[in-house]
């Protein structure tokens, strides 16, 4: 591969030119669409274009999306608190006369802010493991942004857009090949 600036041949799995420092050409690799064996006799398996530095191009924004999920999740717990214990018992002592602080009516509401409040607390540390390793490169941090690509789909609109990014960027295997060429060697 040569630099479109200054001409310095690289080498292929090179991202940036040594001479000039300039980020060089997408390369594209090739993968089959189909399995070769069920193929039609006498015809060879279609191939499909991949950018090769579709990760490299997309990891940072992730890593730093999946932190801004975690510190939005974390300010929903407040805002949850909030609202579960000053304006719901305001609503239902008004609404029902029976409401009171030891009611069998309260406790169910606490309780349920509570399991809420577990939850929320779940899918933060999930968002900022996911963002925190994306950035940092960890081996593990792919699976963990899938997952939480994946728990994230429903939480609708950008909870869905996020999880559609982070799987259509993690998800391919040669998402999965280029991370591993791209992610620090693990500790363990």
């Amino acid at each position: 591969m040569f630099c479109s600036h200054c001409g310095k041949e690289s080498a292929p799995d090179v991202h940036f030119c040594s001479n000039c420092g300039r980020a060089l050409a997408v390369q594209f690799v090739q993968q089959p669409v189909a399995d070769p064996r069920y193929a039609p006799q006498g015809h060879a398996p279609q191939m499909q274009m991949y950018p090769a530095n579709r990760v490299q191009n997309h990891i940072r924004t992730l890593g730093i999306l999946w932190l801004v999920v975690g510190c939005l999740r974390v300010v929903g717990i407040g805002w949850l608190w909030f609202v579960g214990r000053e304006i719901v018992p305001s609503i239902l002592g008004n609404m029902i006369p029976s409401f009171s602080l030891g009611s069998p009516l309260n406790r169910l509401v606490e309780g349920g802010l509570a399991f809420a409040s577990v939850l929320i607390v779940l899918q933060a540390a999930l968002a900022f493991f996911a963002g925190w390793g994306l950035l940092e490169r960890q081996s593990w941090s792919r699976i963990v942004a899938i997952i939480a690509g994946i728990l994230s789909l429903w939480h609708i609109p950008f909870g869905t857009a996020l999880g559609v990014y982070t799987l259509w960027v993690l998800l391919p295997a040669s998402s999965e090949a280029e991370f591993r060429h791209l992610a620090r060697p693990s500790a363990i």
